[in-house]
């Protein structure tokens, strides 16, 4: 069994933003994707499309990808998602529905993160001389069947850290979250010390002192980062015992709390059929918020 470190925090209920039900979700599509597919398919969370029925996910796709700019900043974003709705509409004929462009909004807004948050990552390793992470993964066993792992962002000297970019003044800030996953990527990398960088607008965050807005330099060879270190680790056997009694029996009890049926479904789906008679499902009108999900039961 397989945990992202980016995900730990969600797994143990430490992210507002993601629970530990819905963490428990995507492991367990991770590891039984058709098993979950099917799942989902039968609680109508995902449908088929109706006959003559279009999907625009793919034109959405295409026409942020034509519009994005290579270089930009958060006070560029409200400037091209307009840029973005624009070109769709063009390219709609203006014949767009109020849903589509509120999928394309949030499509647009998620990716203009995301993107952002490698710019400015790339940015800052370059200007600071960091020592950019190697694309190596790194692991951590919790039990022989189980383990986290992910790819480390930089390091300075014998320091390892993780970058966040942040697209409002307000959330430079310590989040539980971020420091589960510095401690994580400590444990992994087999690294004793760690900061977390934070940037706004070009402004760097690194204080090596305690601050309100900073957890400072962090060593998990000493207190109180070694207690949290273990309590991480205890918590993590937990959320893999779970895990694999879900993949044994696939009782899942959380559903409706996850997905509600009031905003069902969260993606449709269409059969394609390649020269070798196999089939495939591809999905489209997905709700971003659920895209991990996807990612899984589309492999």
């Amino acid at each position: 069994m397989y945990l992202e470190i980016s995900n730990v925090a969600a797994a143990l209920g430490k992210n507002q933003y993601e629970s530990k039900e819905k963490t428990l979700l995507v492991s367990w599509a991770r590891h039984c994707p058709e098993i979950v597919k099917n799942y989902l398919i039968e609680n109508k969370c995902i449908i088929s499309l109706k006959e003559n029925e279009e999907s625009f996910s793919d034109l959405q796709v295409e026409t942020y990808n034509v519009v994005i700019p290579k270089q930009y900043d958060v006070k560029d974003f409200d400037k091209i998602e307009k840029q973005v709705v624009e070109e769709y509409k063009r390219k709609r004929n203006n014949e767009q529905t109020e849903k589509e462009i509120k999928q394309l909004k949030e499509y647009t807004q998620d990716l203009l993160k995301k993107n952002n948050g490698n710019i400015q990552e790339n940015n800052i390793i370059q200007k600071e001389q960091y020592t950019k992470g190697n694309d190596r993964m790194y692991y951590y066993e919790i039990y022989p069947n189980a383990c986290i792992g992910g790819k480390n962002d930089a390091s300075i000297g014998n320091v390892l850290l993780e970058i966040k970019t942040r697209t409002r003044r307000q959330n430079v800030r310590r989040n539980e979250y971020d420091l589960y996953q510095l401690i994580c990527y400590l444990l992994a990398t087999g690294i004793s010390r760690g900061k977390i960088v934070q940037l706004f607008n070009k402004e760097k965050f690194d204080s090596d002192v305690a601050t309100e807005q900073e957890y400072g330099l962090i060593d998990i060879t000493q207190e109180p980062w070694k207690e949290l270190s273990m309590e991480i680790i205890e918590g993590l056997k937990e959320y893999f015992n779970e895990l694999s009694e879900l993949i044994k029996t696939s009782k899942f009890a959380y559903l409706t709390n996850i997905i509600p049926k009031r905003i069902r479904p969260i993606a449709k789906y269409f059969i394609e059929e390649n020269d070798s008679e196999t089939k495939k499902i591809i999905l489209c009108e997905e709700n971003i918020k659920f895209k991990n999900l996807f990612r899984h039961i589309t492999k």
